[in-house]
């Protein structure tokens, strides 16, 4: 569908929550489709900012304000990508407004707090996995499913995670992850071991589409679950797992009730099978879509608001076979000023797409205090 065919027909202006380079992905896409595109967010910082027609600070953790604003602007969508912190407000406000709304503010909750995730899926039986929800030290006690990992239940960005080995490691762990949690608990899990990978679903009258998986690689360093790269297709699943993963989400979408929209999953397979990690209800934040789109030249942002605006599903794209793709995000000490002639990825494979966010001789946005993202290529690999 082009440009002019969606403006027909999509609507004119959108709020979107948040105003990193994920959001700003969808701010630019939206615009150059004919949008009116607004963002807010707690702070005037990030990508984001620029790249919407209009920016207001309003903090994306405020319905009330948020739900205010969109009122105020009288915009036709409220939405976020790439953040889990926005998700709950976006369910909120498009109910409250009568908004276009894929995942209902229960659903959203669900799959926002890890530990409200991990109930439901022991609860119905999809790739459970021994846990424990944890408030104090004290509920550490009777959990021996070692080793584990603790973190916090509901934030974001790999913040407050720790990989345990046993009671007195979980112990000094969990401070950390209480720190980071924004309603005060944790969860402890057993750590799951094996091939990490991503699928990205788009559920259309509760079937299951788009089910691109891709090999989610971890950067090697002193944190826990950083992604340093994504490759589509997995080079890791075979026709047998890939069938299994299939088999759990659907199980999975119908257990939830999810009719429509977008959901992002992050995967292990294990020596026992696939097991789910996270869901998140949204696309993801490292822009995967973007590599859907390199490697099927199928456009999975704008679809995502096309459908959510009273579009039709378009169809599954069609998968070219003997190529693959890998997503390589360019990582750094956020102490050191940016100097491009140190990062390349030109010796992997070709390059058919890369973009930083950062200028020369700035410093990368800082997260965590040890690694950060200064942008990302995307390399037709030499295999």
């Amino acid at each position: 569908m082009t440009d002019q065919e969606r403006g027909s027909r999509m609507p004119r202006s959108a709020l979107i929550l948040g105003a990193l380079p994920g959001q700003a992905d969808a701010m630019h896409r939206l615009r150059a489709a004919g949008w009116r595109v607004y963002a807010c967010g707690h702070v005037r910082e990030g990508a984001g900012v620029e790249a919407a027609d209009e920016f207001f600070v309003v903090d994306i953790l405020d319905p009330a304000g948020v739900a205010a604003l969109a009122k105020e602007l009288a915009v036709d969508v409220v939405y976020s990508v790439g953040s889990d912190i926005a998700m709950p407000t976006v369910a909120a406000v498009s109910e409250q407004l009568g908004l276009p709304l894929f995942h209902s503010p229960a659903v959203t909750e669900t799959l926002h707090r890890k530990d409200l995730l991990r109930g439901f899926l022991t609860k119905n039986g999809l790739s459970p996995v021994p846990h424990q929800v944890v408030r104090t030290a004290a509920d550490l006690t009777g959990f021996v499913a070692y080793p584990a990992i603790v973190k916090p239940v509901d934030n974001q960005g790999q913040r407050g995670i720790t990989i345990v080995q046993d009671h007195d490691e979980a112990v000094a762990a969990l401070p950390a992850a209480l720190a980071s949690s924004r309603n005060g608990a944790a969860v402890i899990e057993q750590l799951l071991e094996g091939p990490e990978f991503s699928v990205h679903v788009f559920v259309v009258d509760g079937v299951a589409h788009l089910l691109l998986a891709s090999d989610r690689h971890v950067w090697e360093g002193p944190l826990t679950g950083i992604p340093s790269s994504h490759t589509m297709p997995s080079r890791e699943l075979d026709d047998v797992t890939s069938a299994q993963v299939k088999g759990l989400i659907d199980a999975f979408v119908a257990a939830l009730g999810v009719t429509n929209g977008p959901l992002y999953f992050q995967m292990i397979l294990t020596s026992d099978g696939p097991r789910i990690v996270e869901v998140a209800p949204r696309l993801d934040g490292c822009h995967l879509w973007r590599l859907i789109e390199v490697h099927t030249g199928f456009d999975l942002m704008m679809t995502v608001f096309d459908v959510l605006s009273g579009g039709e599903w378009p169809g599954d794209p069609e998968l070219p076979t003997g190529v693959h793709h890998t997503l390589r995000f360019h990582l750094t000490d956020p102490k050191i000023p940016f100097e491009p002639a140190d990062h390349s990825f030109a010796d992997l494979g070709e390059v058919v797409f890369e973009e930083f966010h950062t200028e020369p001789g700035e410093l990368a946005r800082d997260v965590n205090g040890t690694v950060a993202r200064l942008g990302y290529a995307i390399t037709r690999d030499n295999d």
